[in-house]
């Protein structure tokens, strides 16, 4: 009864080694499986009956899946095996042979860094491992593991529905029925122009163009003579037909693939309109060389905000007890953004993370509280993604969409330009929220349930749960509306 785990193995497929991260992976797949169904996860022990062929199940199972989860602990680069050799070093290594067949097939990948261990870097890592290190992670902590968890299934929804809309576009191209031919060109064979199927297991956000069959025009197979004048003139027609029919087709499947590439994955990292634009105005900016606008400051306490050599940092670290700790810096002389700012609005400033450890964000919110930030929509940048949440006024927290990866060579100790935009639809029945990166679209996201409808503009730094502490340091704040 191999067949619920060779036959039909899933979509998600957790790799991990049982003596160092089983635990973590017995979590997670409880959770996945709840989520997605126990036939759309594969984990070793849960998905394999007894007398199957391990190598051949856990080989069918990556061959089929649409994501990997290579769960990542401290010793998994390290971990040896029973002669002292690395078994990341041993090409028969099961974890080795999985990452490999994933990278291979250029599904998405998705490290799990599980309780605080590091993504391993490139040189340390065997050559057919080396494109794990691109791949955007996911830290998974004890701690907060129900917060972690519903960031990853949040992208495994996305990923997986691209997947199937891969599938259902490419199915779609590749039974569209042919034109009918001329009732004139009887003398003629035409061929159906079919795309060839998807390659197996494409890329989660990425849907590979297939090539159209090429039409030929040739003469019926019962044909023992040349034709007639009058037919070859219909043979000319036909393959004007016929090269126009083949033109419209892959021009179709031209625009389907253009369609379905700017409707699926994360947003296009577009350009946000120029901060000059006649629609804008400058109602309040800051350069933090004066305390004029009074934002808040601790005072010789550590924690919070503090003006610093003409710059405004951020201080916050976890409580004596462990608890998150969110710090947040807002200005309290301005009345055109406190104690409320207009409803629309589009916020600049530049930042730099003076230390940026694991489970910490920073960034900036607007339409929050004047208080401790326990309500605002706040655009998060962590150490290698962004995110857009949002704190309810009941206190409840949550993302609105997945987390994002930064742009490639972001450097977390270096000023970089961030952008958000914040602005309720025409019936104020939603709040479009636009977050860029050096001038680059990263999440632009909606949120249409208990709308905040009002606050101020605030920056911030989180630390959570255990974690280090994390600074910031703020400048060139800009408030346009």
């Amino acid at each position: 009864m191999a067949e619920s785990a060779a036959g039909s193995t899933g979509a998600i497929f957790i790799s991990y080694r049982r003596d160092e991260t089983a635990y973590p992976a017995g979590w997670l797949f409880d959770e996945l499986a709840e989520h997605f169904g126990p036939a759309q996860v594969f984990k070793d022990i849960d998905s394999i009956e007894l007398g199957d062929d391990f190598v051949q199940v856990i080989t069918r199972a990556v061959g089929s899946c649409d994501v990997l989860l290579a769960l990542i602990g401290d010793e998994w680069l390290t971990v040896s095996d029973e002669r002292g050799r690395r078994r990341l070093d041993d090409p028969n290594d099961f974890v080795r042979l999985e990452i490999e067949a994933a990278l291979t097939r250029n599904i998405r990948i998705i490290p799990i860094l599980v309780d605080g261990a590091r993504m391993p870097h490139a040189d340390e890592l065997p050559d057919g491992l080396v494109g794990l290190v691109h791949r955007q992670a996911l830290e998974l902590s004890p701690a907060r593991f129900e917060y972690d968890t519903s960031r990853l299934i949040k992208v495994l929804d996305t990923t997986l529905a691209n997947v199937q809309r891969a599938l259902h576009d490419a199915t779609a191209i590749s039974t569209s029925p042919v034109s009918p031919r001329d009732p004139d060109t009887k003398g003629i064979q035409r061929p159906a122009d079919q795309p060839e199927p998807a390659s197996e297991g494409p890329p989660p956000d990425v849907l590979r163009p297939t090539s159209a069959t090429t039409v030929e025009d040739r003469p019926p197979a019962n044909q023992t003579k040349p034709p007639d004048k009058q037919s070859r003139s219909l043979s000319a027609r036909a393959r004007v037909l016929i090269g126009v029919g083949a033109g419209m087709l892959i021009l179709l499947l031209i625009v389907s693939i253009i369609v379905y590439l700017n409707n699926t994955g994360p947003p296009q990292t577009t350009t946000l309109p120029p901060t000059t634009s006649p629609k804008r105005q400058v109602i309040f900016q800051d350069d933090f060389a004066s305390r004029a606008n009074k934002w808040d400051d601790a005072g010789g306490t550590r924690a919070g905000g503090h003006y610093r050599n003409g710059a405004y940092r951020i201080y916050a670290e976890a409580g004596a007890s462990g608890e998150q700790s969110i710090q947040r810096g807002t200005p309290r002389k301005p009345s055109s953004v406190y104690p409320s700012a207009p409803l629309n609005l589009h916020v600049e400033v530049d930042a730099k993370a003076l230390t940026l450890p694991q489970n910490t964000v920073y960034g900036l919110a607007c339409r929050a509280d004047r208080g401790e930030l326990q309500y605002g929509y706040v655009f998060n940048v962590g150490r290698n993604y962004v995110s857009i949440a949002k704190y309810n006024t009941n206190g409840d927290w949550r993302e609105i969409g997945p987390s994002y990866p930064l742009p490639s060579g972001f450097d977390v100790n270096a000023f970089h330009h961030f952008e958000a935009d914040c602005r309720s639809d025409e019936r104020n029945e939603a709040v479009h929220l636009v977050f860029a990166v050096n001038g680059l679209i990263i999440a632009d996201e909606t949120d249409s349930e208990n709308l905040l409808t009002g606050g101020t503009i605030a920056l911030f730094a989180t630390a959570y749960e255990n974690a280090d502490a994390v600074e910031v340091e703020f400048d060139n704040f800009v408030v346009q509306a």
